[in-house]
């Protein structure tokens, strides 16, 4: 017969609740971190995908001396035709890209977009075409084409951009 006056051993209802809920107030802290890391790599993965039409624009640039104005003036697929998991369609207008996110794209992310504009050195065609992303700084003594239409969260765009 057991002895009524030995200890019970384990926790109470009450001790494994107050755990269960501390633990569940450390991953909802730790949940936003995580999103923004997420949405990053989506937009740096959208961002790699058109670095090819980035380089065709800058060559246009140096034999022309000027941007496109569109994506058929630079000879691109319309803008609905250049997709990827994250990119629901890229569209160039005078000279900058402008990516609208979406398909398997993050939903803070869904139907946002990312400028990414050329800067160059005015009447210097044989200098190089650079790119800002998003609200980047224009570098000083180099001139931006195209209008920033970045509507996507900073926190949103990786570093690189």
């Amino acid at each position: 017969m057991p002895d009524k006056h030995t200890a019970t051993t384990g926790f109470t209802l009450l001790e494994l609740m107050a755990v269960v809920g501390v633990v569940a107030i450390l991953a909802f802290l730790a949940l936003p971190s995580r999103t923004g890391e997420i949405s990053q790599i989506q937009v740096l993965e959208s961002l790699d995908l058109i670095s090819n039409y980035q380089n065709q624009i800058a060559a246009l640039y140096a034999i022309d001396g000027g941007f496109p104005t569109d994506n058929a003036a630079a000879g691109f697929p319309e803008p609905e035709r250049i997709i990827g998991n994250y990119l629901k369609q890229m569209e160039v207008s005078d000279g900058a890209i402008h990516l609208t996110l979406g398909n398997k794209v993050h939903p803070t992310l869904v139907g946002k977009i990312v400028s990414i504009r050329p800067v160059y050195v005015y009447e210097s065609p044989t200098s190089p075409v650079s790119w800002v992303c998003g609200q980047d700084e224009i570098p000083a003594g180099m001139t931006v084409a195209g209008e920033n239409l970045t509507d996507a969260p900073p926190e949103s765009l990786p570093g690189r951009c």
